[in-house]
């Protein structure tokens, strides 16, 4: 079980957006595509994603972290529901 100290994680941090939720980034569709929902996105690139993992679900249980592969490269794909929970991410990771 992870203890209370800090945690020593390298992270990559890509792709850090913001969605209002009303628009749709793909404009000039055909197609209406449904915007992402209000919030804030990005992918993490870590050496521990369990360690990070773990931080998030403490310190922003707002936030959906999913393990996924990019060409074979493991990341976390990260959505933060709330304002101040991405305030606290940006701190602490950007």
């Amino acid at each position: 079980m992870l203890t209370n100290k800090e945690f020593d994680i390298t992270t990559s941090i890509q792709h850090w957006r913001f969605e209002d939720g009303k628009t749709c980034p793909n404009l000039g569709n055909p197609f209406p595509i449904e915007p992402p929902p209000r919030g804030w996105y990005c992918w993490v690139y870590t050496n521990s994603h369990s360690e990070f993992i773990e931080w998030m679900s403490r310190n922003c249980p707002s936030a959906d972290c999913t393990p996924r592969f990019n060409s074979g490269n493991p990341m976390v794909q990260t959505y933060i529901k709330d304002d101040k929970d991405a305030t606290l991410f940006q701190l602490k990771w950007l």
